[in-house]
């Protein structure tokens, strides 16, 4: 189960004001606001605790040591998922414009009934552009023994593990540690990354098979074209196009293909 969260130690450079949200032997999540800058957040927002557990569920990552192709680690350990689902919406929606949510929560795995191994899980997430970003600091990080030994807070752009954050349906990475997700997609109303099993336990669902991504089709001088020799139906379809390919609904080879044929069939 999870235990007491770490204190961690405070990021240099950038001014930031720290309320701690809430606290316990489980979790610690905090609303951190830089001073110097105001990001900008789309807060206070209120998205429901079940689409936000819905969400945790899908984020996943592939570390560089992995030698399974297509390797997925979950970044929120299953029995965690709904807790933190709880009180990150609770947390976004009590959050200011200059504050990002930052989740910080500990493993605690017991060997041999003896031994005792503590992870961590931490990131920071907040509403931009009507998309949830979320910049993932730590997944299933071995915490030092030595209590002395520092571990610095979660900070966006700074990497301590090395892992990527995997696409998946409406989450678009936007960075090696980041992804921006399109929370208010129907994929997310339903628990598709987890099952119940057997007495209530929630288990996770596997991805078993990862679609290699298709090679886009060059180019053509047919690919460009005045926009203005283009029907007005024509235009509402790149419209539509370009906004499935920004929530990564669709691969770069049907973006391509399909541009292509609305361009053809779309000449006044």
């Amino acid at each position: 189960m999870l235990v007491a969260a770490l204190a961690v130690a405070g990021c240099a450079g950038a001014r930031y004001e720290r309320e701690t949200f809430y606290e316990n032997r489980d979790v610690t999540v905090t609303l951190r606001g830089r001073t110097d800058v105001n990001p900008g957040y789309e807060h206070p927002t209120q998205i429901s605790a079940v689409r936000l557990s819905h969400i945790l569920a899908s984020l996943d990552v592939r570390f560089a040591d992995q030698q399974k192709k297509n390797a997925r680690t979950p970044v929120v350990p299953i029995e965690a998922i709904y807790p933190l689902g709880k009180i990150v919406s609770q947390a976004l929606a009590k959050a200011k414009p200059e504050q990002e949510v930052v989740v910080t929560a500990l493993l605690r795995t017991r060997k041999l009934k003896v031994f005792t191994d503590k992870t961590l899980t931490a990131f920071i997430v907040y509403m931009k552009n009507d998309q949830l970003v979320f910049h993932i600091s730590r997944v299933g990080f071995t915490m030092p023994k030595n209590p002395n030994d520092r571990v610095h807070e979660p900070k966006q752009g700074k990497s301590y593990q090395d892992f990527k954050v995997l696409r998946s349906k409406s989450i678009v990475p936007i960075a090696p540690q980041a992804v921006a997700v399109e929370w208010r997609h129907p994929d997310f109303r339903k628990a598709d990354a987890v099952r119940i099993g057997r007495g209530g336990k929630i288990k996770r669902r596997t991805v078993l098979i990862e679609e290699p991504e298709e090679e886009a089709p060059k180019e053509t001088p047919a690919d460009v074209v005045d926009i203005s020799t283009l029907t007005s139906d024509a235009l509402r379809q790149l419209a539509d196009l370009e906004d499935e390919r920004r929530r990564g609904s669709i691969g770069e080879a049907e973006y391509v293909a399909r541009r292509r044929q609305i361009l053809e069939k779309g000449a006044r």
